[in-house]
């Protein structure tokens, strides 16, 4: 519920105001109390309406009537709207206590590719941003009513299986991949470059073993779907704990076949050039330089296969929108195929977009090495959940499950690191900092949460009393005007594909709840205020919500 909407409905039939499409727009919430609750700068509607913002703004004072506003005040052109808190707060409760969700995207579908994980490989700091921000866009949709396909589009083809292969052959055992795992086929991976910096002849046989998979040869695909077979295994294992799921594991290979249909169609729409033996589409005209079909060896790259991907998935969902959640550095690429599928004539190009994030890192820098240093999740999973489990004991929590509230509280903090800042900005994760009870962190969240599931069990049988003096003050309105606005929140956050939107508006929900805990008493004497009671129930909802959203959980007890 957007409170702004009270003061809209008071104006919209206000006759200067008639034919002002953007009237809503104008309204704005104020940075201080002092000057009321919700304000209408009258500065752009001078032009359209041939006077001074001070005489529109007195104009309209004029001719407003409604119960919801205590008093109206007309400051050089600001017309400030000062709610009468009770009769907002009844209005509030109303909402509240019925289905506040409308779902705009119900009958609609979105696909959402993000993670893209590279299989026989280890999931690393690097994979964090486009799994956990993917999945909370995907959260967020789903919410709003679409029918969302998550998809991890993953990379299971290559010169990579190639150089397994070999380290397989030359190093390894065969019958030991499934039997150990990916640890066993990255420690060969790892090798394997390490002795091809001595010895290049290695690369050659490399890459004859990704030519042997292309050709579908016997020895070669045992070994192949071998390495892939434990790989997802290990991936989903992951995903499991991070409580993150996908509807396809659909891969590069998978497309392998029908690449040729792809580049007959650019072909028979004339958009093929031939450059230097290789077949690209010219894009200069778009300022997009060229994008690169088919080598001049008669490989495919990057872009076509997604564009093979773009043509199965439209087959496949006949999708309202499709996402591509990768780091910004892809930014050309998509700009490229993108371009490409519109020049094919497929109007649903439209619908595709580019969900870029900055780099992610710990305070020793940034992450990355193809020998084996990257911060691997499922080490950054098990430190923080054991050092949560460490604050959790030290704290004297009498949950009885400690183990339970560690996993959430750590793998929480991972994900939060994450979600915390805006996606595009490069962040640095500091795990003693996110492990915070008291800063902007999960944690913080989580235990906010809690205190308000213990509230509300410990008035449980007692005299409730309902005052509506009880919340007329600042503080509490304050909390009450911010609660009332999650689900625009989360409109917005979907809009913008930004999950720091709904972090952010936890973030301040907690603090401005905190302060009204601290503040006013909800039990007292065996007495129940009730009507703080229901704000206290209020925001419980409203987090358990916004981390669900998050995929946090939301513990009732810490």
């Amino acid at each position: 519920m957007d409170l702004k909407n009270i003061v809209y409905d008071s104006l919209k039939d206000i006759s200067i105001l008639t034919g002002i499409e953007n009237l809503q727009e104008l309204l704005v919430y104020t940075n201080d109390i002092k000057n009321g609750d919700i304000s209408l700068p009258c500065f752009s509607l001078a032009k359209t309406l041939r006077k001074s913002p001070v005489a529109i703004a007195d104009e309209i004072k004029e001719n407003v009537s409604s119960d919801y506003f205590d008093k109206i005040e007309n400051v050089n052109g600001y017309l400030n709207f000062f709610l009468n808190r009770k009769k907002v707060f009844e209005l509030v409760c109303e909402y509240l206590s019925g289905e506040t969700n409308t779902q705009p995207g119900k009958g609609k579908t979105l696909f959402i590719d993000f993670s893209s994980l590279n299989l026989a490989k280890y999931m690393h700091i690097g994979h964090l941003s486009t799994t956990v921000i993917g999945s909370v866009i995907a959260n967020t949709y789903e919410y709003l009513g679409y029918d969302v396909k998550r998809l991890n589009y993953v990379g299971d083809y290559g010169t990579p299986f190639g150089k397994m292969i070999t380290a397989i052959l030359k190093w390894g055992d065969v019958e030991k991949i499934e039997a150990e795992g990916v640890d066993y086929i990255q420690g060969l991976y790892v090798k394997f470059n390490v002795e091809a910096e001595k010895d290049e002849s290695l690369m050659n046989e490399a890459r004859e073993w990704f030519l042997k998979i292309e050709n579908k040869d016997p020895e070669a695909m045992e070994i192949y779907n071998k390495i892939i077979r434990v790989s997802i295994k290990e991936a989903e294992r992951l995903c499991n704990i991070l409580e993150i799921y996908f509807d396809s594991w659909i891969g590069e290979a998978f497309y392998n076949d029908k690449l040729q249909p792809v580049i007959e169609e650019l072909d028979n729409k004339e958009l093929l050039q031939v450059s230097q033996g290789a077949k690209i589409v010219d894009l200069e005209k778009y300022n997009l330089g060229v994008c690169m079909i088919q080598k001049s060896d008669g490989a495919s790259l990057y872009a076509t296969r997604d564009l093979a991907t773009a043509l199965d998935r439209w087959e496949r969902y006949h999708f309202d929108l499709g996402l591509y959640v990768t780091s910004v550095q892809q930014k050309l690429h998509f700009e490229r195929w993108f371009k490409v599928l519109e020049l094919m004539g497929k109007d649903y190009a439209q619908n595709l977009k580019h969900i870029t994030y900055g780099t992610y890192s710990l305070p020793s820098g940034k992450i990355g090495s193809r020998f084996g240093k990257q911060a691997l999740v499922k080490d950054m999973i098990e430190i923080s959940v054991s050092k949560a489990k460490e604050i959790v004991s030290t704290r004297g929590s009498k949950v009885a499950d400690i183990d339970k509230l560690s996993q959430e509280i750590g793998i929480g903090a991972v994900k939060f690191g994450v979600l915390k800042t805006e996606r595009i900005k490069d962040c640095v994760f500091d795990l003693d900092a996110s492990l915070n009870f008291d800063g902007e962190t999960s944690p913080y969240l989580q235990y906010t949460h809690a205190r308000c599931c213990s509230i509300l069990k410990n008035a449980e049988g007692k005299d409730a009393q309902y005052s509506l003096d009880d919340i007329d003050n600042v503080d509490t309105f304050e909390l009450i005007k911010h609660i009332s606005n999650f689900e625009k929140n989360v409109i917005e956050s979907a809009r913008d594909f930004e999950p720091c939107y709904i972090s952010r508006y936890l973030i301040n929900l907690s603090s401005l709840f905190n302060k009204f805990y601290n503040n006013y008493r909800i039990i007292e004497n065996e007495k129940v205020s009730k009507a703080r009671l229901q704000v206290v129930g209020f925001v419980k909802d409203a987090l358990a919500k916004g981390l669900k959203l998050l995929g946090i959980n939301a513990p009732e007890s810490m």
